[in-house]
């Protein structure tokens, strides 16, 4: 029970304010806007989910079934020890920490490496 206490602690330290939840939300809001023009907007998508301490960012595009649409995970940004580090999915689904892009504490900073995908990491066609 000590151990399950501990662990819970230690997790809300990292999980983030309000405040900076809603100001992420506005920039990924704002970047969401600006990333797909209005008239592609029934082609693609881009959404986002955040969870405690990480933002996945998510491409959609209408699928095979009407009124269904396919997802594909592009980013992961995880806030750990006060700075974002990124992830990227390999060929399994799996997770992978993008070594190119150093963590840091400023979101819009990651994210905009994440859009400028020097390694072709993750806007892949």
């Amino acid at each position: 029970m000590i151990k399950g206490w501990y662990f819970a602690e230690r997790m809300c330290m990292f999980m983030l304010d309000s405040f900076t939840l809603r100001r992420i939300q506005s920039v990924m809001n704002g970047y969401i806007h600006e990333k797909v023009p209005a008239p592609l907007r029934t082609m693609v998508k881009l959404t986002y989910e955040m969870n405690d301490n990480e933002l996945i960012l998510t491409e959609e595009r209408p699928a095979e079934e009407r009124y269904q649409w396919d997802k594909m995970h592009i980013a992961r940004f995880y806030w750990e020890e006060n700075q974002w580090k990124v992830y990227a999915r390999d060929e399994h689904s799996s997770w992978n920490p993008v070594d190119v892009i150093t963590p840091c504490s400023d979101f819009e900073n990651v994210l905009e490496q994440v859009e400028r995908d020097e390694a072709g990491l993750f806007w892949r066609t």
